[in-house]
């Protein structure tokens, strides 16, 4: 019961940060010199993190919602954080020149 309503609230604040974190990205990105190189990275691996488990969340919620047994439950949350962490690699191997310039 507890996990649900976690699960709930964590899905209307990480919407929330999105929304921030999108605005700090785009200031670091356009509007700032190599003194914030370090800001930028940091802000972008949060906000592909926090889409990332926003984006998953909501699909584990909607597939919940068709009524599934146990065990198909447990596989779609196990399958979608196998997913994410796939996705969450991937992605830091794109940042990564961004992290640490050559």
């Amino acid at each position: 019961m507890w996990r649900s309503v976690f699960l709930w609230l964590f899905q209307r604040i990480s919407a929330v940060l999105l929304v921030v974190l999108l605005g700090v990205h785009l200031w670091a990105s356009n509007f700032t010199t190599e003194w914030a190189a370090l800001l930028r990275g940091g802000v972008d691996v949060t906000l592909l993190l926090v889409a990332l488990i926003h984006g998953l969340n909501g699909v584990r919620t909607i597939a919940l919602d068709f009524g599934l047994g146990a065990q198909a439950r447990k596989f779609v949350s196990v399958g979608l954080w196998m997913l994410g962490f796939a996705a969450f690699l991937f992605g830091m191997y794109g940042l990564w020149p961004l992290l640490f310039p050559v």
